[in-house]
This record gives structure tokens, sequence and C-alpha cells, in this order.
């Protein structure tokens, strides 16, 4: 799937599915790739990647841990991301 991958999209954080599928999101964008890349290379439906990051699937704990081996992060610093990133837009609802 050619194509321009934006540099940053604003994702929605109003729940903790959202909130991680931003992070998710985030770090993609930080390497330039589309999420059909990614969902190729974690062997994940595009689809679902793409739910994932915009917080309408849940995520299995295995996808997420390829996530995680993919952009050689801890998985807890995906979580902890999301639970930040979900605290500061609930914040600002407030």
């Amino acid at each position: 799937m050619a194509g321009k991958v934006p540099k940053k999209l604003k994702r929605k954080c109003d729940n903790r599915k959202q909130a991680l599928g931003a992070v998710i999101t985030e770090l993609r964008l930080q390497k330039h790739l589309s999420f059909h890349e990614v969902s190729s290379q974690i062997d994940c439906d595009p689809s679902y990647m793409n739910g994932i990051e915009h917080g309408t699937h849940n995520p299995a704990l295995e996808i997420l841990q390829a996530i995680a081996d993919f952009h050689k992060i801890k998985l807890s610093l995906i979580i902890a991301r999301a639970e930040r990133k979900y605290e500061n837009c609930s914040k600002k609802k407030s």
C-alpha cells in the first residue's frame, strides 16, 4: 500500500481503547509507516489494525506484544503512555 503517511494524526482519547490506539498510531508515524505496513509485519489483518488505532477494537495480548516487539519498546511502556494520554485527555474535559 503505497501512499503518503502523515507526520501526525489526531486521534481521540475519550476512553482507554482510544488512548491506546493513539499511542500505537504515534509509534507507527514515528517510523513513517502506514497501518498496512505494520499489520503486515505483525501478521494482523489491516482492518483489525486500523480498528486498534481508532480505539474500536480491543486488541489481544499477542497482538499488543507483537506491536511492542515491532517497535522495539516494552509493552508496559506503551500501556503507561496510553494511561497518561487518557488521564490528560480526561483532565482537559473537566
